[in-house]
């Protein structure tokens, strides 16, 4: 006899958008940095959660990292918001924004040619592109009207590098080194 197991990823993929939002948070300051820290909350049946946390970079790669997951109980959620807080203070917006933040920086970052990082699929099935609207438009990207590239330490800072190169030219975008 075959045991049915449960699988987050399957689950995420076929309730994750279907799922009522119960809140979407980002971090405060997100109009002067260029990195958002994004968390959206959906409440499933029973009282459990699903979740999707989301590094916004609008300076140019649009995602930085994401991570999601489901049947998170309430505390578990309020301490990922307590961990959330630690790096900034954090407000609620409304779900067209953040998905307006979210889809806007991917854009931009398509637009330069540069994809999300691959587990960023599976954020994808808590988001619902749905609620964006005409607004995304307003939500500045890059810095002084160019690409910022702020180096992380687990980038592939020479293709992202390759790719600036390519789609906007040598003077076409900034870099930052971080040491770590």
């Amino acid at each position: 006899m075959q045991k049915n197991t449960f699988s987050p990823q399957k689950y995420l993929k076929e309730k994750g958008k279907l799922l009522p939002i119960e809140k979407c948070l980002i971090s405060d300051g997100y109009n002067e940095q260029g990195f958002t820290m994004c968390l959206i909350v959906r409440k499933q049946p029973g009282g459990k959660f699903t979740f999707a946390s989301v590094l916004v970079d609008r300076l140019c790669l649009g995602i930085k990292n994401s991570m999601s997951n489901c049947n998170f109980t309430s505390e578990q959620i309020d301490k990922l918001i307590s961990e959330m807080e630690t790096n900034a203070p954090i407000e609620e917006v409304s779900p067209t924004y953040f998905h307006n933040l979210i889809y806007g920086a991917l854009d931009y970052a398509a637009e330069l040619g540069l994809k999300p990082p691959k587990d960023f699929y599976l954020a994808e099935y808590v988001l619902d592109d749905d609620l964006v609207d005409d607004d995304i438009d307003l939500i500045e990207m890059g810095w002084n009207g160019k690409p910022m590239y702020v180096e992380g330490p687990f980038d592939n800072t020479q293709k992202i590098l390759s790719v600036l190169k390519q789609s906007v030219g040598e003077n076409g975008y900034e870099y930052i080194v971080k040491r770590f």
